[in-house]
């Protein structure tokens, strides 16, 4: 089955989050997505609560557990975690510490850079200095000229690095903006798996309006 996803999201447990977890699953569903990642800045608290909420609401949509870690050099997007990790780490102790909780779990974990090369924005630059990342965010939504999109696009290119992409939505309207596809099962471990494996296509990418970029980083 061909599912639609967008891979990278934060609700208002984010620190710059706008929008709660019940407006964004509403947005995704609207945006007729199959499943979305949670991924608020140092907290695993909002992929808990929607999918609760999901769960609670009998809800046709899958939330894949996650957090955006801020490392020591910059951001980290961890999938799969049940728990989370302690901000301020090394990129390798970040990593280290997730492949450690993925045996612990018994389930899979996948590590993308996202927006590695978009200045001001805490990006860990060069992704081929640090092994163990799975994928490279090639194109995030939250841009003005999209120049760092193209140089990830190059780096990962050039280097055989798993491309997606994400909306890094911080308001339910950006939701969907950017997206990619797997064939796989409707379940989070088999979604997990082909993300890893690099069993993933690019569907969608689409810029957040200008006004919503502005708002949301200068107000």
């Amino acid at each position: 089955m061909t599912l639609t996803l967008d891979l990278h999201i934060h609700t208002n447990y984010s620190h710059d989050g706008r929008d709660t977890v019940e407006k964004i699953i509403e947005s995704a569903i609207a945006q007729q997505l199959d499943g979305i990642a949670i991924c608020d800045h140092d907290t695993i608290a909002g992929s808990h609560a929607a999918r609760e909420y999901v769960s609670r609401h009998n809800q046709d949509l899958i939330v894949i557990p996650g957090i955006e870690v801020t490392t020591a050099k910059g951001h980290l997007l961890v999938l799969g975690l049940e728990t989370g990790i302690a901000k301020g780490l090394s990129v390798e102790e970040t990593i280290r510490i997730a492949r450690e909780k993925e045996r612990e779990q018994r389930s899979t974990v996948v590590i993308i850079a996202p927006h590695p090369f978009h200045p001001f924005r805490h990006s860990i630059g060069n992704v081929c200095l640090h092994p163990g990342i799975d994928a490279v965010e090639t194109y995030n939504s939250r841009y003005f000229l999209g120049v760092a999109n193209k140089i990830a696009h190059i780096k990962a290119v050039r280097n055989n690095i798993t491309q997606v992409v994400g909306s890094d939505a911080h308001s339910a309207e950006c939701v969907g903006l950017a997206t990619v596809e797997v064939e796989t099962r409707v379940e989070t471990e088999a979604i997990l798996k082909e993300l890893k494996e690099g069993d993933v296509r690019i569907r969608s990418c689409k810029r957040t309006p200008f006004w919503v970029c502005f708002k949301q980083f200068f107000l």
